[in-house]
């Protein structure tokens, strides 16, 4: 059995298992996945004909889940070009919501840093707060809108292609 092996961050939660049905792990065993935990970073070994995802946990930053793609041998061009248009959807998006949320939290900080500074208080209400929110999302509206609709053309571009995967399975099943 021919392998792969994927180096991933320290510490990822491996939930592999998500893409395989119940009968196929049976049919599969257990040695089609394998994690080494002895190893400074973790290798992950997946069969080369297995097409599984593996999903790590939320992001400090972002909160975004890494996904790293399964690829099969026997990969088409299409299918190649799906998954590498995933994965630059995803490191688009991680980008993206990193930058966004650590630019809120510094904001954040300054609000309630500003207001302890007149106030004195410890606490701001949920009032106070409500205030910033209300600013930030106002001062960042733009970037939300050309977020979000870059955010729908990257997807329907993953639609049309995933379609067109499909189409190219049930055409290989027919020939």
């Amino acid at each position: 059995m021919y392998c792969t092996y994927r180096s991933v961050p320290k510490g990822l939660f491996i939930d592999v298992y998500h893409n395989l049905k119940k009968t196929d792990l049976a049919r599969r065993g257990l040695q089609t996945i394998s994690l080494e935990k002895s190893a400074e970073k973790p290798v992950i070994v997946i069969s080369e004909y297995d097409s599984v995802d593996v999903i790590g946990p939320p992001d400090s930053i972002s909160n975004l889940r890494p996904v790293i793609r399964g690829s099969l041998i026997t990969e088409t061009r299409l299918q190649r070009r799906l998954r590498e248009s995933q994965d630059a959807t995803q490191e688009w998006n991680q980008r993206f919501w990193s930058e966004h949320n650590s630019k809120f939290t510094k904001e954040r900080q300054n609000y309630v840093d500003m207001h302890f500074n007149k106030t004195n208080v410890k606490q701001l209400t949920a009032e106070e707060m409500s205030e910033f929110y209300k600013q930030f999302l106002d001062d960042n509206w733009r970037t939300h809108v050309t977020y979000n609709m870059e955010w729908y053309r990257k997807n329907f571009s993953l639609l049309s292609l995933a379609f067109q995967v499909q189409i190219e399975k049930m055409a290989q099943k027919l020939l």
